[in-house]
């Protein structure tokens, strides 16, 4: 069994939520890295990282903690909006989405206030052009998880294949998409550039349209049976709509205006970028970068051979993350979605219960 294998099983999802849970300072102040990634990197990072940096790991006190960030999406980060000091975060901590940290009470504590290295790399042009670096650097953005559609033409008829995010918002897709989430929480990024576009009405209709929530491995899943009792309309991470097989039927859309960014984000705490810098280098090295674009995810990395259909990324920007209270955002994204979609995620409660 290798180390990789050997510190899974003495560090499972059941074993950390249970520290999450029950003393949040606890799980986030023993690791010299905690990553929390999607689902569908985490494996491959993990891998990379123990295979290269041994002397981080051991079955029993792993320095090196990864998860996946789905698990943790709310547990975890509740305790972040309630961090007292720096020093109970990690000195490295590697997080996705837009998450906790992009609340104000953090921005305004932590991240603006000298606790965290400023990283300053080349950076790949389709991140540069996207203005996907942080201003000041604090934030090592080094990938990203895109969201993409997946369109069963079968299912499409005589309407227009969607080629705008917009297109998916009209009554002709009425409780015909299936996006990233669940009974209580849809993911925030996908609504983000919805909101700085549109506004409320835009989430409303998504809320409207949407039929279902589902891990997207279970988006693939069902496509891969046949999508028999299916939506028209998949949105997933890039990453996994690599694995839906019939790519004929089901054709994977970058929309025009870019596929929705859910960042990937790496803070350092200050003065630790040189006692570990080799660790951190790595991360941002063309090697990590080979394992990233093996997994379907873009590399930060300006060598990096970013190979997707369509180079563009949807990317909100750092000028509207400053200028609005994030946290609130969220919040009033989740309320203004779930008032349309209330009906049907009580309806998936019951058809669960029934399971």
């Amino acid at each position: 069994m290798d180390k990789a294998s050997k510190h899974k099983a003495s560090c499972s999802c059941g074993h950390l939520g249970d520290v999450v849970q029950h003393d949040q300072k606890d799980v986030i102040s023993k690791p010299v890295l905690l990553a929390l990634l999607p689902c569908g990197l985490r494996n491959a990072f993990q891998q990379a990282l123990f295979n290269a940096f041994p002397e981080y790991v051991d079955a029993e006190n792993s320095k090196l903690v990864v998860e996946g960030n789905l698990n943790y999406e709310k547990s975890f980060f509740a305790g972040i909006d309630k961090l007292n000091s720096v020093d109970e975060l990690p000195d490295i901590f590697i997080s996705s989405d837009i998450n906790s940290l992009y609340h104000k009470r953090f921005q305004e504590l932590f991240l603006n206030s000298d606790n965290f290295e400023t990283i300053s790399t080349e950076v790949h042009s389709l991140f540069e052009k996207s203005n996907y670096v942080h201003p000041n650097r604090l934030m090592v953005w080094f990938t990203t998880n895109l969201l993409v559609m997946v369109v069963d033409t079968d299912k499409l008829g005589v309407r227009m294949l969607p080629q705008s995010w917009l297109d998916i918002l009209p009554e002709s897709f009425s409780n015909d998409l299936t996006l990233r989430g669940d009974t209580d929480f849809f993911c925030n990024a996908m609504f983000f550039p919805y909101m700085k576009t549109i506004g409320d009405e835009a989430i409303r209709l998504l809320g409207k349209n949407t039929a279902r929530g589902l891990h997207p491995s279970q988006m693939v899943k069902m496509l891969n049976a046949g999508n028999i009792e299916g939506t028209t309309v998949y949105v997933m991470p890039y990453s996994f709509a690599l694995k839906v097989r019939n790519t004929e039927r089901f054709r994977i859309v970058f929309p025009q205006e870019g596929a929705i960014v859910s960042p990937v984000q790496m803070l350092v705490k200050k003065g630790k970028y040189m006692e570990h810098k080799a660790l951190i280098d790595y991360i941002l090295s063309a090697d990590m970068s080979t394992v990233l674009l093996q997994s379907g995810f873009p590399s930060a990395n300006k060598d990096a051979v970013n190979q997707l259909p369509s180079a563009t990324l949807n990317w909100v920007g750092w000028e509207y993350m400053e200028d609005n209270d994030i946290q609130d955002c969220k919040e009033r994204m989740q309320k203004l979605f779930f008032s349309e979609f209330k009906g049907k995620a009580e309806l998936l409660v019951d058809e669960k219960h029934k399971a």
